[in-house]
């Protein structure tokens, strides 16, 4: 009893430290942002949009591109057609908007079309910084204004903040609403008021000139957010949030239609976290510099669905198999039960989340199960070819 005893305790303290981490963050991101000087319409903008077999929802993209709140002669809408066998090359055309048309069927996905596009696209158009929209993604009015002043105080990388479109429409959105308040709301925002780098997040995407002919983009994992966002703090680039820059994802509402893009993103972390965690805790030792320690971190710490999977499992398994009474362990795994519910409510509330949202946790165990499904049907067939 004492050998388990002793391994729900470091169990409980590591749990625990993750979670007094993630409060930390949490904590951050409540520091009032200090004022800065408003700047006017300045920074010129090339939108890309990466899409493939995106003809359902390319044109209501290319709609909100329209309502935009920014000089129309300031930005330039070009939609990159990657491989695609549907109408989403002729529906962009008789828009008389720019379209890149990529055949190359061997580099599948979008990590290797953003490498493919970038060259021509840097020698094409004069523009200050290119921002990359996924097809599915619903730009704020506002969005251009907000990050125009981001580049005009200094940034060279920008992450715009990014929601779910309808949390309220059906269980599986509101729950994917929930990990995206979670990870803006509280870990991005955080990073964001101490300096520190924030993530890529694949879509509102913001990439100075000056960043994409200096380092290029050189991305081929199933992740190319997250892969590019660590090669940018290995070179000396902060990533930039933008809690102000808003842009709607349009997101599956189904289990069967979510489950490949939830397969890539699960996996790819894996593919990231083999080739860069190793560089990061390195260059955190070398430099002895706490921000590639949280980069690091970042790449450890799994979908916070899957981490809700991991607390409830080992909680549950000392509450079976070595409860004992009120003991030191008792009161360190009711910290942490504690802990996962303070911090899931806590994003909840940030977020402004309706009662629909609330209601939809009744369904939590029926999504924390499918999520572990994809992560070991994914692992057994060891699938790393899916890419859109």
């Amino acid at each position: 009893m004492l050998f388990l005893d002793g391994i729900f305790f470091v169990l409980g303290v590591v749990l625990l430290l993750v979670f007094c981490y993630l409060f930390f963050l949490a904590a951050a991101s409540f520091v009032p942002e200090k004022k800065n000087r408003r700047f006017g319409p300045k920074t010129n903008f090339v939108l890309l949009i990466p899409a493939h077999n995106e003809a359902e929802l390319i044109g209501a993209t290319l709609d909100s591109l329209e309502r935009v709140d920014y000089p129309r002669e300031l930005y330039e809408v070009v939609v990159l057609a990657d491989n695609c066998t549907d109408a989403t090359a002729r529906i962009v055309r008789e828009r008389n908007i720019s379209c890149l048309e990529r055949t190359e069927p061997d580099r599948p996905g979008k990590g290797f079309a953003l490498g493919w596009a970038f060259p021509g696209l840097l020698e094409r158009y004069n523009h200050d910084a290119f921002i990359v929209l996924d097809a599915d993604t619903y730009m704020e009015p506002d969005f251009l204004q907000a990050i125009n002043q981001y580049f005009c105080r200094g940034a060279k990388v920008v992450q715009g903040y990014s929601q779910a479109r309808h949390p309220e429409r059906s269980p599986m959105e509101s729950l994917s609403f929930l990990g995206f308040a979670l990870n803006r709301n509280l870990r991005y925002r955080g990073r964001s008021r101490l300096g520190w780098s924030a993530n890529l997040m694949g879509t509102g995407m913001c990439f100075s000139r000056q960043v994409l002919e200096q380092l290029g983009w050189n991305t081929t994992t199933m992740v190319e957010d997250i892969e590019y966002g660590m090669f940018l703090h290995l070179h000396g680039v902060r990533v930039v949030f933008a809690p102000d820059a808003g842009i709607n994802v349009e997101l599956h509402a189904g289990v069967n239609q979510t489950g490949g893009q939830r397969a890539r993103w699960d996996m790819g972390k894996f593919e990231v976290r083999n080739r860069y965690l190793p560089k990061l805790l390195k260059a955190g030792f070398a430099k002895r510099d706490i921000r590639y320690f949280d980069s690091a971190m970042e790449l450890l710490l799994p979908p916070f669905s899957l981490f809700c999977i991991v607390v409830m499992a080992c909680a549950g398994l000392f509450f079976l198999v070595d409860f004992r009474g009120i003991n030191l362990n008792f009161y360190l795994w009711l910290a942490v039960v504690v802990s996962l519910i303070l911090y899931t409510t806590l994003g909840l509330v940030t977020a402004g989340a309706d009662a629909k949202v609330y209601r939809s946790l009744l369904y939590a165990p029926f999504f924390l199960l499918w999520r572990c499904w994809i992560i070991l049907s994914e692992s057994c067939r060891g699938n790393k070819k899916r890419q859109w």
